[in-house]
């Protein structure tokens, strides 16, 4: 039998992926990946190294993947924020993985900062170097910033106020609603000041 080696190491990082999102590093297990994966514990560490190793890559994979899906362009932050809504309703992973970082591995994954740093720059151009503001009077980092935090917001939020008008809150109607007010939200953030 001929072993796909390419094959065992994504069926690897998807049970990973699931198992982080799920329970994050500390509360994942290597016995529930491997049998998830149909792949033998030996094999997760000589691939990984180690359950961090694992971790690390499966970030890799998450926050590449949001990157190249939801490219960031500061000429139009608003549809932004909503693309940036609808991925991350549609890949629920990448919210929990990039929670699970925050909380247990800030360094962990790939560094985009390179990608903020070029986008904060041109932002600032953009807004004609107004001593680090754009034309809405907030520096490009808060305004971004502030512009992911209503993209995840909704999927942040506890779900008694989410509910707390009746409504079910992940009916499509409701999730549209939601994200026009996102966008429109982010519309506001980057109108320029009077």
């Amino acid at each position: 039998m001929v072993r796909d080696s390419a094959a065992t190491r994504n069926r690897i990082l998807d049970a990973a992926i699931d198992e982080f999102a799920a329970s994050g590093l500390a509360g994942a297990r290597i016995d529930r990946i491997a049998e998830a994966a149909e792949a033998n514990k030996r094999s997760i560490y000589v691939y990984y190294e180690s359950k961090e190793g694992l971790f690390t890559a499966a970030l890799h994979r998450v926050i590449t993947d949001l990157v190249e899906a939801v490219p960031l362009t500061e000429e139009d932050l608003p549809g932004y924020a909503g693309r940036m809504f609808d991925y991350l309703l549609d890949h629920p992973e990448a919210l929990r993985m990039s929670m699970w970082r925050h909380l247990e591995r800030p360094a962990a994954g790939p560094n985009v900062g390179d990608v903020y740093a070029r986008k904060i720059e041109a932002m600032t151009r953009g807004s004609g170097g107004r001593s680090g503001l754009m034309a809405s009077g907030l520096p490009p980092t808060d305004l971004l910033v502030l512009v992911q935090g209503l993209a995840s917001s909704w999927l942040i939020s506890p779900e008694d106020l989410l509910a707390a008008d009746s409504a079910d809150p992940y009916s499509s109607e409701r999730l549209a609603v939601h994200r026009a007010a996102i966008v429109e939200a982010a519309r506001r953030l980057c109108a320029p000041t009077p």
